[in-house]
């Protein structure tokens, strides 16, 4: 097997079709490259599903769902496409020239033109929280546009944020979190099925590795992205209960609304509970032991021959 960075191979949803059909045989894909053969995958898409990222990175450990997901995918790709697990790609949060925005009426208040990606769930999300004008600036515009004023605010990841400039020109972040992306780990089930059992067991232990190694590092780039942003003097708000309440309210029935023209409901029902359940039964102390555990073997790895 040879490994190949995805950009020689066409953008995310080509890379996902040539697993689709057996040209390549294994993918770390997001939930846009998948959305287009398996619209369902969007599901864990539903703004304020998780209120800690730890409950989303056990929310594929979860066997009832794992399975449910697992057989899902497999039927709705035609046999082909195989999930392995999922790990943190992001949690979205709030970045604002004006501010601080605490609750959704602040966007009105301030008179807020929001930066969201050009897909249906973004747009009708901040529609929904009251933004008074949206704009789908190209990421690569959203320095420019910031600059000038023909937009107030952007959303996104904390280190995305960070790396791309945007807090130079953005005085005020808000901790929404307001939804949560995964990468997916995918197989091509032909593929994965013409192997051994014992080789289909090293590949599922390497990515329950491997899929808590991107989440422990995506959360720790996170964290240090949001020490530089205070160290620089950026504004951070965290939203208090009763705040992050209203944020709940408009978001979870804005995206359950729009989600329902493509989640048949069963899948949706099975996808709240499972979430419902990883937030009840998360066990910090057995997740801190995991961090610990793939911590000290992410160092060994790192270090030179």
């Amino acid at each position: 097997m040879t490994t190949l960075p995805w950009e020689p191979l066409g953008d995310d949803r080509e890379v996902t079709d040539q697993l689709r059909l057996g040209e390549i045989e294994m993918y770390v894909a997001t939930t846009g490259g998948l959305a287009g053969v398996i619209p369902e995958v969007q599901m864990t898409n539903l703004p304020f599903l998780f209120t800690d990222r730890h409950a989303a990175w056990t929310l594929f450990e979860d066997e009832d769902y794992f399975n449910f997901v697992q057989e899902w995918w497999l039927e709705s790709s035609n046999g082909r496409i195989r999930l392995l697990g999922a790990a943190e790609n992001s949690v979205r949060n709030l970045y604002s020239t004006r501010g601080p925005i605490r609750v959704p009426g602040d966007l009105a208040e301030y008179d807020i033109t929001m930066r969201v990606p050009p897909v249906p769930m973004y747009v009708d999300l901040f529609e929904g929280l009251g933004a008074p004008s949206i704009e789908s600036v190209p990421a690569a515009e959203r320095y420019t546009a910031l600059q000038t004023g023909m937009i107030d605010a952007t959303e996104g990841g904390l280190a995305s944020a960070w790396e791309a400039g945007l807090m130079e020109v953005q005085d005020y972040v808000t901790l929404t979190g307001h939804m949560f992306d995964h990468h997916y780990y995918i197989i091509n089930n032909e593929f994965y099925e013409s192997l051994s059992p014992e080789l289909q067991q090293i590949i599922e232990e390497g990515i329950r590795i491997a899929t808590w190694a991107q989440s422990i590092t995506a959360m720790r780039e996170s964290e240090r992205a949001l020490d530089l942003m205070r160290d620089e003097g950026v504004t951070v708000h965290e939203p208090t209960g009763d705040e992050i309440a209203q944020w709940q309210e408009i978001g979870i029935e804005v995206g359950e609304r729009i989600l329902a023209e493509d989640v048949p409901q069963d899948y949706m029902d099975r996808t709240l509970a499972a979430a419902q359940r990883v937030h009840d039964e998360l066990d910090m102390d057995d997740v801190q032991s995991r961090i610990d555990e793939i911590t000290a073997l992410m160092e060994t790895l790192e270090e030179p021959y």
